[in-house]
């Protein structure tokens, strides 16, 4: 089996109460009325967003590991313990979102997109390249689109969860300059040892051009926006227009990464 279907419920411990206060507060929805053609297409894209915030949960989870094994100091611990926390209550707002669409709370994943499993490459060589990938390129676009998105949508709640998440984002999409420069640091050396920027670059070059390969937007949502009727009723639930996501996409690529580079040499 190399897929598993996991099922995002509430229990009775979320409820008012000496626990339940201890847990992200869920916002309620109440979403307008969707034509048909619309709606499956609102669900989805609201199921994509937990899915890859629970997936985030996972990376966070083994970046925390990674940092544990190389002996890190505990600030950098701390700071990926928060993270973790913070993806698991950004999956809890977007089910939300999509049991409010009609979705049934239940979503797939590929075993190895949650499993993360250690490579046969050295602890340190994960360590940095988890550093380089998720939070030099692919947290920075994350940011970057999740900003562009809270500016070209009307205000709902689907809007406010956005802007929650955006919140803990900038932590995330914002960590990896300063974790480039603190690694390249000679007081890191006796946690981490730097390969040099050549390595760095190859790791970094890798992550852009498999972010270039992929599919930004559904098909049918982008064929949905060319309809003005359809893409006002995707924008009332949270779902920006295509054209420019995907501009924001690849220019995040081009502009917002590079930057990190050049951020963290200052």
């Amino acid at each position: 089996m190399d897929h598993v279907e996991l099922d995002f419920d509430r229990s009775p411990l979320s409820d008012p109460g000496a626990l339940g206060r201890h847990l992200i507060e869920i916002p309620e929805f109440s979403p307008p009325a969707l034509s048909p053609q619309v709606l499956p297409v609102a669900r989805r894209a609201w199921e994509a967003r937990a899915a890859s915030e629970y997936i985030g949960v996972m990376v966070v989870r083994r970046f925390h590991g990674l940092l544990v094994d190389v002996n890190a100091p505990s600030d950098l611990q701390e700071l990926a313990l928060s993270m973790m926390l913070q993806e698991q209550q950004h999956t809890a707002l977007c089910v939300a979102a999509a049991r409010s669409l009609g979705s049934s709370g239940s979503l797939s994943f590929s075993l190895e997109e949650l499993q993360r499993p250690r490579t046969s490459a050295t602890v340190d060589e994960q360590l940095l390249e988890m550093i380089v990938s998720a939070y030099c390129v692919g947290e920075v676009v994350a940011l970057a689109l999740i900003r562009h998105s809270i500016e070209v949508l009307p205000p709902s709640p689907y809007r406010d969860v956005l802007r929650r998440i955006a919140k803990d984002e900038v932590l995330h999409g914002r960590i990896g300059a300063p974790l480039l420069r603190l690694v390249r640091s000679e007081g890191a050396a006796r946690w981490l040892a730097y390969p040099g920027d050549e390595v760095v670059h190859k790791i970094s070059a890798e992550a852009v051009r498999l972010m270039r390969a992929r599919d930004v937007v559904e098909a049918d949502e982008a064929a949905l926006f060319e309809d003005p009727r359809a893409a006002e009723e995707l924008r009332s639930v949270g779902i920006p227009p295509s054209p420019g996501f995907r501009a924001e996409y690849h220019r995040a690529l081009d502009v917002d990464v590079a930057r990190v580079f050049t951020e963290e040499r200052t």
